[in-house]
This record gives C-alpha cells, structure tokens and sequence, in this order.
C-alpha cells in the first residue's frame, strides 16, 4: 500500500474508506477524524457518496437495453449487427432469456471509475434530485409490471371480462376509460382475443385487452385518454426486463402493445393495432 501522507484531505480519507492505506495510517486517519469536525464532515460526505454511487450503479443495472438490439441478439448470427440487413431466415422467437444485467454491466463499467461515489456524494442535493427523476415512473412502467402479473394466470383469471360478440367490452371500456375505439381482430397474427381488464395507471383508467399465441404467450394493447401531442402515430419501443413495450400516441388517447421482449415480430403487430383501434 502506498503512502497518501502529502495528498489532500479528501483523498487521503478516500483511500481510508477504500482499504488502501497501511496500518499506521490508518490509526492517524482514525485519531484526525475523532478530534477534527471537518475531517468527520469530509468522511460523511463521503461514505454517503460511496452508498449513493452503489445505489445507482445497482439502478443502472435494470436499465432496459435497447430493443432492436435484444431481438438482433437473440434472431442469432442470421443478422448483421452493423447494418441491421437480414441475411438468413431466422426463427420467430427463442425462448432463451437474453443476459440484460451482463450487458449493461459490461457497458456501466467503462462508465462509472472509482471516484463515482465521491463525484456524487459532494454534489449533495443536486444529485439526490438527478436520481429522483431518473427514477420518475410513468404509465408505460405501471402497465409493465401489471403484465408481469397477469400474464401469468390461468385461463379462469387471466382477465376480468371474457370475450363477447355483443360490444359489451368496447362499451364498457369506453366509458370507463373515455376513449372509443374498435376491437382490433388479431387472428391473422396468430392472436386469439381472451378478454379484457380495467386497470388504473398514472392515476388514471386503462383499458387492456388480452391475447394470447399458440405457444400461449400473453400480449396486450393498452390504452388511456391523454392529451393530444405533436408526435401522433410515432411507434417509440421500450423494454422492461424480457417484456417488450411498443408505444405512441393518436388523437386523445396514449397505446401501448406490450408481448414478450423474444417476439420478432412485435413491432409489426403494432402496427397493425394502431391502424385497426
């Protein structure tokens, strides 16, 4: 271990907390910051910086990685990853789950050294408020882990109204959600409709619509009433651990297609909802 006798402060009480200074000065450290309050304020700061660092390098983690590139992984070797240019038949889906943590592990490292901790910790305030709204949820994050749950029932509970050729779904969720709108018919995709749920998210009302594939994947559509933006009709993808979200927005209502992160062929099937509801 090296010497920091000469070197600020701050440094000095860096390698402290770091494990990196010998026994002796470790006992000098020790006796400064028991007499001295600015050493004490400086260690404080500190080892709250190095707690805060940890907290959002764990956050960084559970970042989505991007869409295009999940599904580029997962369609294999059949697919240039520089130019996006297919160039072999790949299957529809693999059920392998992709490694998320990995990735984005690989890619924080070359981001984040070892000064994070105190970088963040000195910032005070002004860093706590940066991680609050990175941590900001929106709908989209309520409808994703809605579908984490659901998508997971059995037949019997896997919506809370079942299918209907009467319109009594399409009137029912228009009144409770304050959006007309036309049951997309999904077979030429290989969906069969299974009913549908009134959810709240954003403390708002939203109506899902559930289907399922052959393999007995669950996919829903989702929508709220929102107020009209300039971006109509733009399909924005998004990802929360293996559940892929498609989404945009049309006259005065948001949508969401949500499916599993493996399905190829998501963005296609959003499409086809955003023309047809």
């Amino acid at each position: 271990m090296q010497s920091t006798k000469g070197l600020p402060l701050d440094v000095r009480l860096s390698a402290y907390l770091d494990g990196e200074v010998n026994e002796a000065e470790r006992k000098e450290l020790e006796q400064l910051v028991a007499r001295d309050d600015e050493a004490r304020r400086v260690l404080d700061t500190l080892r709250a910086g190095s707690a805060f660092g940890n907290k959002a390098f764990e956050a960084f983690l559970h970042d989505p990685v991007p869409l295009s590139l999940v599904r580029r992984i997962k369609q294999g070797p059949g697919v240039k990853l520089a130019t996006g240019q297919v160039v072999a038949a790949a299957p529809r889906r693999t059920k392998q789950r992709l490694w998320p943590r990995a990735l984005a592990a690989s890619i924080a490292l070359l981001l984040i050294g070892g000064s994070t901790g105190f970088i963040i910790g000195k910032t005070g305030n002004d860093g706590k408020q940066a991680f609050d709204v990175a941590a900001a949820r929106t709908w989209i994050d309520d409808i994703a882990d809605y579908h984490r749950i659901y998508s997971r029932q059995t037949a019997e509970h896997l919506v809370e109204v079942p299918p209907s050729s009467d319109g009594k779904i399409e009137n029912w969720l228009a009144s409770s959600v304050g959006v007309n709108f036309t049951l997309p018919d999904l077979t030429a995709s290989g969906l069969t409709f299974e009913g549908a749920r009134l959810l709240v998210a954003a403390g708002k009302p939203v109506a899902q619509l559930m289907y399922k594939d052959q393999d007995g994947d669950v996919f829903a559509i989702c929508f709220l009433k929102s107020t009209p933006g300039n971006t109509d009709g733009k399909l924005t993808e998004s990802m929360r651990d293996d559940i892929a979200l498609i989404s945009w927005q049309k006259g005065g209502a948001s949508y969401v297609v949500v499916g599993p992160s493996s399905d190829a062929n998501l963005h296609q099937l959003a499409t086809t909802v955003s023309a047809a509801i």
